[in-house]
């Protein structure tokens, strides 16, 4: 008799989930700088540019909100809430001569991206449900060449990038 209970509060938790993932909740600033927050640069201070913004991405459940991010060399991003999450750049993707990143789990990393160009990037525990995301740095030229590849070279969950790979638009 009771045998409906159990999956009954499963879809209800799963539809209650579903529903938040929706929302666009505002980024929220950790203003806290305690030793879990790691800095990753690629240039020295004097060579960024005296506008460089730093971008915030919020790790929610079980994705990245903005999930493609469009910012300008110099710029930084800092992923915050990462408690169950880390962040992954698929460096086979990346731009040549640009650094690949691995946050550790439950690091809010932040990172400068000084060259030109689009960063894919994973969270591993949490691919399988998508929660993958985009970084477009200027105006590159090459997301058809950067589509085509990771057609060819991402497997199994990692296949998921192909879709948010397919929602970048370029800059004019």
């Amino acid at each position: 008799m009771r045998a409906w209970l159990l999956p009954t509060i499963f879809v209800i938790a799963v539809l209650i989930t579903a529903c938040g993932e929706d929302t666009e909740a505002p980024p929220t600033v950790n203003t806290d700088a305690g030793p879990q927050d790691t800095t990753t640069t690629s240039s020295t201070e004097s060579q960024r540019a005296p506008q460089s913004q730093t971008h915030v991405v919020n790790a929610e459940a079980r994705v990245f909100r903005p999930e493609i991010l469009y910012i300008q060399p110099g710029d930084t991003v800092a992923w915050t809430n990462m408690t169950s999450h880390n962040t992954v750049a698929v460096a086979e993707l990346i731009p040549e001569g640009a650094s690949p990143w691995r946050g550790k789990l439950g690091e809010n990393l932040k990172i400068t991206l000084d060259i030109e160009g689009i960063y894919p990037y994973v969270c591993e525990p949490h691919i399988g449900f998508g929660m993958a995301g985009v970084i477009i740095v200027g105006k590159p030229r090459n997301l058809e060449a950067v589509k085509a590849k990771a057609a060819e070279i991402l497997q199994g969950p990692y296949r998921r990038l192909l879709g948010k790979l397919n929602k970048v638009q370029i800059p004019q």
